[in-house]
């Protein structure tokens, strides 16, 4: 029974290894299919860091529900070898089923983003035309109250000197 129950654990092990790769297959290719000028590609080292973080923090919360707490020698080597059986193996059908899912939500989302900020872009141009068109009586009025108000100001102040 004991053999079994390791055998389990192991197996478990190398299913997290192919899940951790699959993962950070998935998160590259999620930030590879932004324009290249998003400021998701620009922290694409911190956000690949972060699910590292995230992945390891949650292998060791596995650990700990599969084992309570006791860790193995051969547990991360497990979870490597599963990491290198999914880039042999399973690489290519996942990743297809990761483009399908990236093409199925993650660009019509990126689309929807895009859309909104051109519209409230459009809104705050049209806001901006308006705001011009109802204060350029007003710019005419304070440029020419200020223009000769500074002459005559100037006028008085180079007759003071005069004196």
């Amino acid at each position: 029974m004991i053999v079994s129950q390791q055998f389990v654990q192991l197996l478990v092990m190398v299913v997290s290894g192919i899940a951790v790769g699959f993962i950070i297959d998935s998160v590259r290719l999620i930030v590879f299919s932004t324009p290249k000028r998003s400021s998701l590609r620009k922290w694409m080292m911190v956000l690949e860091l972060l699910t590292w973080i995230l992945l390891g923090g949650l292998t060791y919360y596995l650990l700990f529900w599969l084992k309570d707490g006791a860790w193995r020698a051969y547990d991360p080597l497990a979870q490597i070898a599963g990491i290198f059986l999914y880039q042999t193996f399973f690489q290519s059908f996942l990743r297809f089923v990761a483009r399908i899912i990236v093409n199925i939500t993650w660009k019509p989302f990126w689309f929807i983003v895009r859309l909104i900020i051109a519209i409230i872009r459009q809104i705050l141009h049209i806001f901006m035309k308006i705001g011009a068109f109802v204060l350029r009586p007003f710019v005419k009025i304070y440029s020419y109250l200020s223009y000769t108000l500074f002459k005559k100001f100037r006028y008085i102040k180079y007759n003071k000197r005069q004196q």
